[in-house]
């Protein structure tokens, strides 16, 4: 028992520390506005990789028609994916518009579908910058300015964004996303410590001659998600000082939780199933770190029914955890302008420790449905 006990504190400090660690990191992080003398002459390119999407593909193209950059210097690509739907029939009402589709055919010998789509797009454009979204996302009319801006500022090679989530009136899409804030509190004030971990690919941009310099996604091709981690890896790798975090009210990109708990749980699998693969294996050691904290948390819970020492540890580890990251969600949702959100952190905050072993776990040994395919 006393074994035990030391090996849950030790995993209660490491992880208390890592989070006072993205605390300090997100509040290093400096608001960049662009500045009013600012003018655009950089070409880019906004790829939108969809498959099935009939349902959303037509507000982010709207969103992006709307943008507040000139339209000599922004192209839109749409890159359907093998679409079932009428996705493909949508986009084709916004050619006269400047909106370009390209169709992927299906290819099932290899299912790292939204790198081919990506890649695809890129071989096709002539832009200096790279920019990608989903076709369930919502941007700012001065999302592209103000990325563009950042880039030419600071030089940078490879540019993560926020992403939001915009929760319905349920509860388990509240849930989501206040959890999906963490996360993106935790991606930025990694890159804030020159430690990069996470990223969002609806909201990420690089330079093309970067892109290529790194071999794209090479190395990784096969692997169907990480899109975006692996490509931001390579990128420091080759280039650390040009892989920032842009941290700009106007640069937010939303997008929609899960509506279903099935679909939920398919995405976190998709999500945790490249854990394992990162050339960096400090982050699948920090990863493991966590998950076994976690572990000791639902251990000592469910202990709380043999006897009162293990209420007292679980009460004390779980309070720390829920008050330390409560401090970096605050910071974080008032940025965000979500601050409602922490009315469910406590139920949040539990439900996550039995996510976070399951999903964890199931992860790396579990297949999973994404876009109506087996992956």
């Amino acid at each position: 028992m006393i074994f035990y006990l030391c090996i849950s504190a030790a995993l209660g400090l490491f992880y208390l520390s890592l989070i006072c660690y993205y605390l300090v990191g997100w509040l290093k992080l400096s608001t960049f506005v662009t500045p009013s003398e600012f003018i655009p002459t950089t070409y880019v390119s906004v790829i939108i990789p969809a498959r099935n999407e009939e349902n959303h593909i037509a507000n982010i193209i709207n969103c992006l028609l709307k943008q507040n950059y000139p339209k000599h210097l922004l192209e839109i690509i749409v890159v359907d994916d093998a679409s079932t739907d009428g996705t493909a029939e949508i986009v084709k009402r916004y050619t006269n518009e400047g909106v370009r589709l390209l169709q992927q055919k299906q290819n099932d010998e290899n299912n790292a579908y939204k790198k081919r789509a990506i890649d695809y797009a890129i071989s096709q454009c002539n832009s200096t910058i790279i920019i990608t979204t989903d076709a369930d996302c919502r941007v700012k009319e001065n999302w592209v300015r103000t990325i563009v801006a950042y880039q030419n500022k600071h030089k940078a090679c490879f540019i993560s964004s926020i992403v939001v989530m915009n929760p319905a009136p349920t509860v388990f899409q509240q849930f989501q996303a206040l959890e999906f804030a963490g996360l993106v509190g935790i991606g930025a004030a990694a890159l804030a410590h020159r430690h990069p971990n996470m990223c969002n690919g609806a909201n990420v941009a690089y330079l093309k001659e970067a892109y290529y310099a790194v071999n794209g996604f090479h190395g990784n091709d096969t692997i169907p998600s990480g899109d975006d981690e692996f490509l931001m890896h390579k990128m420091f790798a080759a280039f650390p000082n040009g892989v920032l975090f842009l941290k700009s009210e106007e640069a937010i990109v939303s997008t929609l939780p899960a509506f279903k708990l099935k679909e939920f749980i398919h995405q976190r699998l998709r999500w945790v199933s490249k854990s394992t693969k990162y050339e960096n294996k400090r982050i699948t050691q920090i990863l493991a770190m966590c998950y076994l904290f976690n572990l000791t948390l639902l251990i000592n819970f469910v202990g709380m029914f043999f006897g009162p020492s293990w209420v007292w540890l679980f009460t004390i580890q779980m309070g720390l955890k829920i008050v330390f990251e409560g401090l970096l969600l605050r910071k974080v949702t008032h940025f965000i302008k979500s601050q409602k959100l922490l009315l469910w952190l406590i139920p949040e905050q539990l439900l996550h420790v039995v996510y976070v072993v399951i999903i964890g776990l199931l992860g790396n040994i579990k297949s999973y449905q994404w876009k109506g395919r087996k992956v």
